[in-house]
């Protein structure tokens, strides 16, 4: 049986050039496969950015979240690969926590590495990374003080441009076509001219817009409107602000706003932040929950104040609750989403659903049943390949035998049979990881009576929606706890709440009976052995 490889790739950059090229590492790496006799089943590549948060970043030896080497690691521990192959060990990882992350899943898995142009020790590798972090940290360092020089000195650095600069060298440079702009958006602003009103008329006229490392989907969002907006301080005193390392340096630009406008501007901004100290948060029951056409999550809001006709803030008999899809832009928004719903309209429809779905238990039994089918069929599957495994153990312990046999007769124990033992020790430690899984499983089939755990989970459910329905709280602190027993039924049930053109909601239950008896890892059913049902 020939053991089963993988092969990682890193590089900082798909174009990195030289011997560490994406495919010099592969030629290598495959070519020391040959020459192992190893089967190689898969290729792992960490060569291109991937985002982190709002930021892309490289995949750095140093980051310990790389996605190849993340899904790597992951399948090490389903005992899908026996070898991991690389081209250096810096191509794992170039640092202490780095390469912690490697060696904990390849010594708790039994999982060989081999290099190709390096000799792989696992008693020096934190040592080796240990130095290639330091070699990092004083490169980062470097470049560091040098970026701070040429910041003290007045030059520009890397960075998005500003809108209505551009940066030639070390030198930003004015945008007359896009100043114009910048003079037309403030003017648009202070004559109260709403957001969506400016961006229509900046498309209207063709305003051209910044080169973006992302593509834009969509024309003058109003996040590029707003970060002009923001921009207005830099704009009136002429400056562009860099951050490094906690420091700020401000580089000398020429303005574009007078100040007379910077400060209308800045008294205006204030005046329409009053708004905010009328809104509350609240208790919203599908918090994280609904959706619409825009497959976006909807957020919720609580006004508790309305604008007069005089223009003053007038607090309201009744707070409204209201949640609204988020997206800002018309032409993104189907014809099928609502824009907004009552939140007591949208709730009270879930909770009705949910008491519905609930308080049928003959649904939620004869799912059971089919499912405590699939589960007794699973057992008779897992004896069977439970027998199998033994059977290769008996075959594995009866080679070790043979082999032991034949270096008796010879006397002497030479390096193809200490090689020939190792091999049959990987294969026979694989053997029995599976083994101790398919038992750990077998035990808790066998143990559980699942057809009383299910209807236990169902007459819990009841009991407790019940109670619920039938409870009057009266404080406010009363009504928060029956809301917070609410939300867990709502959260624990619900995989979806979808609401149409027509505001009525659709939603999808998903009874999590196997998370309360069996953790999942030891069942492999497509749902993970959910009940899913639509209302």
């Amino acid at each position: 049986m020939s053991r089963r490889a993988v092969i990682y790739i890193r590089t900082s950059s798909g174009t990195q050039g030289g011997k560490s090229s994406p495919s010099e590492q592969e030629v290598d790496c495959q070519r020391l496969a040959k020459q192992k006799r190893l089967e190689v089943v898969r290729i792992y590549r960490d060569v291109e950015k991937y985002r982190v948060g709002n930021r892309l970043v490289e995949p750095s030896g140093s980051r310990s979240d790389r996605l190849g080497l993340l899904a790597m690691l992951k399948d090490a521990t389903k005992d899908s690969f026996d070898v991991i192959l690389a081209w250096r060990e810096d191509r794992l990882y170039r640092g202490i926590r780095s390469m912690l992350t490697v060696l904990e899943t390849v010594q708790n898995y039994k999982i060989e590495i081999l290099l190709a142009k390096e000799t792989f020790d696992s008693k020096i590798a934190p040592i080796r990374a240990w130095v290639a972090q330091m070699e990092l940290e004083g490169m980062k360092e470097r470049m560091e003080m040098g970026v701070k020089a040429r910041l003290r000195a007045g030059k520009a650095n890397t960075g998005q441009d500003r809108y209505r600069y551009t940066r030639i060298g070390e030198t930003i440079h004015l945008v007359e076509e896009e100043a114009k702009w910048v003079h037309q958006i403030f003017a648009w602003y202070l004559q109260k001219t709403s957001l969506n009103q400016i961006r229509k008329r900046l498309i209207a006229g063709n305003a051209p817009q910044k080169g973006s490392s992302i593509p834009r989907h969509i024309q003058w969002s109003r996040s590029s409107i707003q970060a002009i907006l923001r921009s207005a301080r830099e704009y009136a005193y002429g400056f562009k602000s860099y951050s490094r390392a906690g420091q700020t340096f401000q580089i000398p630009v020429a303005p574009i706003i007078d100040i007379l406008t910077y400060e209308l501007f800045m008294k205006m901004r204030e005046e329409n932040k009053t708004y905010l100290k009328h809104r509350r948060q609240n208790d919203y029951l599908l918090a994280g929950q609904l959706k619409c056409a825009c497959n976006l999550t909807w957020r919720a809001r609580t006004a508790t104040h309305r604008n007069s006709r005089k223009g003053e803030w007038v607090e309201r008999k009744t707070p409204i609750s209201t949640y609204f899809c988020p997206q800002p832009h018309k032409e993104l928004r189907p014809p099928k989403c609502p824009k907004s719903v009552s939140a007591k309209r949208a709730e009270t429809q879930v909770w009705e659903k949910l008491y519905e779905f609930v308080m049928n238990p003959e649904f939620l039994h004869a799912q059971a049943k089919d499912l405590v089918k699939q589960l007794r069929q699973r057992y008779e599957h897992l004896q069977k390949d439970r027998g199998q495994i033994l059977e290769e153990l008996e075959k594995e312990s009866a080679k070790r035998q043979e082999v032991i046999t034949e270096a008796r007769i010879k006397m002497r124990a030479d390096a193809v049979f200490d090689a020939r033992m190792r091999e049959l020790y990987i294969v026979e430690e694989r053997l029995k990881r599976r083994l101790t899984a398919l038992e750990q499983e077998i035990d808790t089939n066998a143990r559980l009576d699942w057809e009383e755990k299910v209807k236990e989970y169902v007459t819990d459910l009841q009991v407790g929606i019940i109670e619920l329905n039938n409870s009057t709280p009266k404080t406010p602190e009363e009504q928060h706890r029956v809301f917070l027993l609410k939300k867990q039924l709502v959260d624990e049930l619900i995989a979806e709440v979808m609401i149409n053109d027509e505001r009525d909601i659709q939603v999808e239950f998903r009874a999590k009976i196997m998370d309360l008896t069996v953790s999942k890892q030891l069942l492999d059913f497509p749902n993970g052995g959910d009940i899913v049902v639509r209302l």
